[in-house]
């Protein structure tokens, strides 16, 4: 696991040299950032906020927020608290394309 600017992460699974999933865990807010493709994020612990583009969910364990291709977007664990979370990058939007999921 290695330190970054928000907390640390852990690229889980690589494929053709790219990161397909990763371990996150959020210590304080992300900055915002872009993909080409799709992004799911799954809360394994704690509660916090996703801000993708102009929308903002709160989240809690369990959820999961799927955010569109080139889309501005960050976490944000509650304050005074941790936020962990499975994420995963995708081509297509899953059958069930919801941006967040219960």
């Amino acid at each position: 696991m290695r330190k970054t600017s928000f907390g640390k992460m852990d690229q889980i699974l690589k494929t053709d040299g790219k990161v397909r999933a990763e371990y996150l865990i959020f210590e304080k807010q992300g900055r915002g950032h872009k993909h080409p493709e799709y992004e799911s994020f799954t809360v394994l612990s704690g509660t916090g906020k996703v801000i993708c583009g102009d929308k903002h969910y709160n989240v809690k364990t369990g959820d999961i927020v799927t955010i569109p291709p080139h889309t501005n977007h960050y976490m944000i664990p509650c304050e005074g608290s941790e936020m962990s979370g499975l994420l995963w990058y995708h081509k297509e939007a899953p059958n069930h394309y919801l941006e967040k999921t219960k």
